[in-house]
This record gives C-alpha cells, sequence and structure tokens, in this order.
C-alpha cells in the first residue's frame, strides 16, 4: 500500500469501468461537494433523486451533466426505496446518503425481499491513515452498532477484513481495544475482547489479539517498555472498540486533532453504502465516495477472477 493512500486511490481506477451512484434525496450539502467532484473527475455517474429543482440549484451546471440523471421523488421512504431498486435492478452500483435518516435508508437497504442484504450485520468501517504512518487502517464500529455482543462484534471483524482485502494481501492485525490487556469482571470491554480473540484464533485470514490496549496498537516503543508478546507490536490495521460511543470518540479525534485522512462507508450489503456528516470536510466526503467506487471496481474484478478460475 502506498504512502499516499487515498491521493492514489483515483490513479488505481479502471476508467472504463465508471461508477454510477443513486442517492435519496440528493439536495444534501454533505454529499453534492464529493459528487461534483467524482463526476467531474470523470470516475463516477450519478443518479440524484429527490426535487429537481432543488437539486438543480444545489448542483448548478453538473445537474445537466451527460452523466447525470434527476429523479423526481420528494418522499423520503420513496426515495430510498428507488434508489435500492436502482441498485438492485442494475441501474446504478453503490448508494450514498442523501438527505434521509440512516434508519430510513437501512430499511429499504434491509427489506426481505426488495432489499441489497449480503452480509448477516452491517457495520460502519472508518478508512484513515496516521499521517506520517503509512498505509490504511480501518476502525470499526463508530456509527452503527451501538453495543455489539460476541456474535455481533465478530461480524464486524468479518466485514472489516473482507474490505481489507481488497486493499491488500496480507492477513491484517486486528486490535480488540480496551483500557489494558488483563481480563476483569469489573471492564467488560476485556471480558469481550477476550472471548472474541479466542473465538477467532483459529483464523488464517487475520490475526486477532485481544484485549488490547490502544497504545500497544499503534506504538512498537509501547509494546517493548510494557514487554507485550503479542504479534501486534503497534502495527495494528484493524481497530475494533466494544461499543459505539467509544467508536465514536476515536473517530472525532481522527478527525478533528491528528487530521487524519480519512473516508466512511457502511459495509455487509450488496454494494458500499456512502455515509458523510455535514461535519466531514470536503476531503473526507470525497474520500468516502471514492472508497466506494473502488470498493465496487475491485468487487467486479475479484468476481470475475473467481468466474475465470471456475
Amino acid at each position: 500500500m502506498s504512502e499516499n493512500f487515498f491521493s492514489n486511490l483515483v490513479s488505481t481506477l479502471n476508467p472504463d469501468k465508471k461508477c454510477r451512484v443513486a442517492v435519496p434525496l440528493a439536495n444534501d450539502e454533505a454529499c453534492a461537494y464529493a459528487i461534483c467532484h467524482a463526476v467531474k473527475t470523470g470516475i463516477l455517474q450519478a443518479t440524484l433523486i429527490g426535487d429537481p429543482e432543488q437539486i438543480k440549484s444545489m448542483y448548478g451546471e453538473l445537474a445537466r451533466h451527460e452523466h447525470v440523471q434527476i429523479i423526481n421523488e420528494t418522499d423520503e421512504k420513496k426515495a430510498c426505496a428507488k434508489a435500492v431498486k436502482e441498485v438492485r435492478e442494475g441501474r446504478s452500483d453503490i448508494l450514498m446518503k442523501g438527505l434521509v435518516a440512516t434508519s430510513t435508508l437501512l430499511k429499504a437497504v434491509l427489506h426481505s425481499t426488495e432489499g441489497l442484504r449480503k452480509n448477516p450485520i452491517l457495520s460502519h468501517l472508518a478508512f484513515f491513515e496516521f499521517p506520517g504512518q503509512p498505509g490504511l487502517r480501518i476502525l470499526t464500529d463508530a456509527a452503527m452498532c451501538i453495543a455489539p455482543d460476541e456474535e455481533t462484534l465478530i461480524k464486524e471483524i468479518e466485514n472489516a477484513v473482507e474490505a481489507f482485502a481488497m486493499f491488500s494481501g496480507n492477513p491484517p492485525r486486528v486490535a480488540l481495544l480496551a483500557a489494558n490487556e488483563k481480563v476483569s469482571e469489573k471492564m467488560p470491554s476485556t471480558i469481550l475482547g477476550d472471548k472474541v480473540a479466542k473465538a477467532l484464533s483459529e483464523r488464517k485470514d487475520m490475526i486477532v489479539e485481544g484485549p488490547i490496549s490502544f497504545d500497544l496498537a499503534v506504538s512498537k516503543e509501547s509494546a517493548q517498555i510494557k514487554k507485550y508478546k503479542g504479534q501486534i507490536q503497534g502495527n495494528a490495521d484493524i481497530f475494533v472498540v466494544p461499543r459505539l460511543d467509544t467508536g465514536n470518540a476515536f473517530y472525532k479525534a481522527l478527525q478533528y486533532f491528528v487530521k487524519a485522512p480519512m473516508g466512511g462507508l457502511l459495509y455487509g450489503a450488496s454494494c458500499p453504502i456512502v455515509l458523510t456528516s455535514r461535519a466531514d470536510d470536503n476531503s473526507t466526503k470525497f474520500n468516502s465516495l471514492l472508497l466506494g467506487v473502488v470498493l465496487w471496481q475491485r468487487s467486479i474484478t475479484k468476481e470475475n477472477n473467481s468466474q475465470t478460475r471456475i
């Protein structure tokens, strides 16, 4: 993986395989910048669902671009259902959340007969780089799974590992974060981390350790000073938090204090679901959409390669 992960993602895309994104209630400033920039960059086509006049006002000239289609639908539930239908019937490839509640979009995505369910759960993946430290990292979960039990946490990890494999052929080092490494009934996160680490200890596609403190997961020096004997020595690839509030604080610390390059999406449906917040800066919005495009392209390539081998 490159030293400038996000900045080099565009150059890895196949220009002949343009991705089309469907956006329910696309009259949303949080995603308008990303879509406009991606279409102008030549990596995206867009189906914008919502009030045509509001979309035209917000998107300007791009609303008339040859790679942009507008569908008139102002009802939130119907807009989400139409966006999901666009993907399910092959007219779009990925989803991006517009001016709709996440719960409304998820209800359409997870519909038993007309949805896009693939993996057992959907989880939020935050992709990021530590400044000055090359390589992709993933944080889960900062926005979706509130208080996962052992089974749910394992599914979260499997989503993250599946996504990580699109960018690296090496088994990722997965850190189950807690305040320390000692298992204690007084600290439920250590019990959860211990159970999950043991459950996944025989897996060949990942190296899982926990409970493990954040400093050991990111600092080789801390691991040496504390004489930590695990395989993770400050070089974790995937950071797994025990609760959403921990993940949310981690995410915002990366965003506001570390100024880490970031992008986020929901993973586990049959297509990536791009999630941006009004508080995200423009680069994070674009990175999130870019990740959706890249994951879609690479999943198609992987699928085609599998069929070729068969």
